[in-house]
């Protein structure tokens, strides 16, 4: 049975969040409030006013999701409880709530936006052991500095984890990195590959149906103030299943809530294109971009996280507003917009793109060309064989069948692309003359 909760927090999208003492010592570690000072969408508060909510509110939801989910799982398949003791679920369900309070704890300011200046893997104090394959002469990631900060959290006196936890959770945010050999003991691996529940542990975390999509959907169109992201999250979570597959356990929906699911990716389509990809947003990502390039501003990441705890967006716009007399910082700090001149459609005939950007180079009009490919449904990519399929469960005549989800929704075939946007911005002032040096071109 998992711990008995002895604390709650209130949240606005799950009402009460119930978590326990281990948890909390989590929750109240420095190296986790730092992601009150993480926005969750960055600059999109440049348009939605409300967006300002922080990756710690999404952090607990995620949490909050992943243990609802892991329980229902639980109460629908009452196999798990002969194959596995209470001591192994009480241990999955915790490593599992773990991992989603976790997940987001390595993204520094603005998230993606200045991953750009985050040192090369091999400054992190990485645990190597762990991984079945790490080139620490590539550049860090956001995920890197979670797994950094997960395996400092074994270190400390006490641990706030244990060895074979901390290296759980981290293969489960992780894909490189080895589950522990207690995990492999408790699902029996030596055996058979049936009682493998980590790939259901990880799809829980971030798979086509997770709590991380689920949590970040709801909160991101409530504090948008729009209804782009908004579906029946309880009943999608009531119509979850597992069953036994030859790559392990797997995630099962029941085919009585597959228009729930895609309603899901209609959200999650909804919100690509009118907050995440939002016109007015994108440019301001790679003002900032542009501004770290210049070194406009004195912010380093070096890679140690006692630096990293320093890493907040308060400190960076605090150096950019330092720095508001020079041409990238001006824009972020004064909110000084790109004008959208013209968006690439997938129908423009495909040289197109190269004609208008060397037309309006000819005349001496500085452009911005912003491209964001983005996929939809994680089963749209190639599948990978070794991965455990989405299946859907569904009764006929009395008999039980499990169908890939692919092969039951109309929906999901629409989605074999990525939904990408291409977009032109020029200087305010040019807007007039560039489109009347594009019209002739284009019509």
């Amino acid at each position: 049975m998992p711990p008995v909760p002895r604390y709650e927090l209130r949240c606005p999208i799950h009402g009460t969040i119930p978590f326990n003492h281990r948890e909390k010592q989590i929750l109240d570690h420095p190296f986790f409030q730092r992601l009150r000072h993480i926005s969750q969408l960055g600059f999109a508060s440049y348009v939605y006013t409300g967006a300002t909510h922080s990756r710690l509110g999404h952090s607990l939801g995620v949490m909050y999701l992943s243990g609802q989910i892991f329980d229902r799982l639980v109460a629908d398949s009452p196999w798990l409880e002969e194959l596995f003791t209470s001591e192994d679920l009480a241990y999955f369900r915790q490593i599992v709530r773990f991992a989603a309070l976790l997940h987001d704890v390595g993204h520094p300011p603005f998230s993606h936006s200045s991953e750009l200046i985050l040192p090369f893997k091999k400054f992190l104090d990485l645990p190597h052991e762990w991984y079945r394959n790490l080139n620490v002469d590539k550049q860090a990631t956001h995920e890197d500095f979670s797994i950094a900060t997960i395996y400092a959290f074994r270190q400390e006196s006490p641990p706030l984890l244990s060895a074979e936890e901390a290296q759980d959770v981290c293969s489960l945010i992780e894909p490189d990195i080895e589950m522990s050999a207690s995990l492999r003991q408790r699902c029996r691996l030596e055996q058979s590959n049936e009682r493998n529940i980590h790939p259901l542990l990880k799809n829980i975390i971030g798979g086509e149906i997770d709590a991380d999509r689920m949590d970040y959907l709801m909160r991101d169109s409530y504090y948008a103030g729009v209804n782009y992201g908004k579906f029946d999250i309880n009943h999608l979570v009531r119509s979850l299943s597992c069953v036994q597959t030859e790559q392990g356990i797997g995630l099962v929906l029941k085919h009585k809530a597959l228009h729930t699911y895609e309603d899901f990716l209609l959200a999650r389509l909804h919100m690509f294109f009118q907050v995440y990809l939002h016109k007015t947003i994108l440019p301001f990502d790679y003002f900032l971009q542009r501004s770290l390039e210049a070194h406009e501003i004195d912010f380093a990441i070096t890679g140690t996280l006692e630096n990293f705890l320093m890493a907040r967006e308060d400190s960076m716009l605090s150096a950019l507003w330092q720095a508001q007399n020079k041409k990238w910082a001006s824009r972020i700090v004064l909110r000084k917009p790109a004008k959208r001149l013209f968006q690439f459609e997938h129908y423009h005939p495909a040289d197109l793109q190269q004609q208008v950007l060397d037309r309006l180079a000819e005349a001496g009009i500085e452009t911005l060309f912003i491209q964001s490919d983005n996929y939809l449904s994680l089963l749209t990519r190639q599948p990978n064989p070794k991965d455990t399929p989405l299946l859907v469960k569904k009764n006929v005549l009395g008999t039980t069948q499990y169908l890939p989800i692919q092969k039951v929704s109309l929906l999901l075939g629409q989605y074999h692309r990525t939904a990408d946007v291409r977009y032109l911005y020029c200087e305010h002032k040019d807007y007039r003359r560039a489109c009347d040096l594009l019209i002739p071109l284009l019509f």
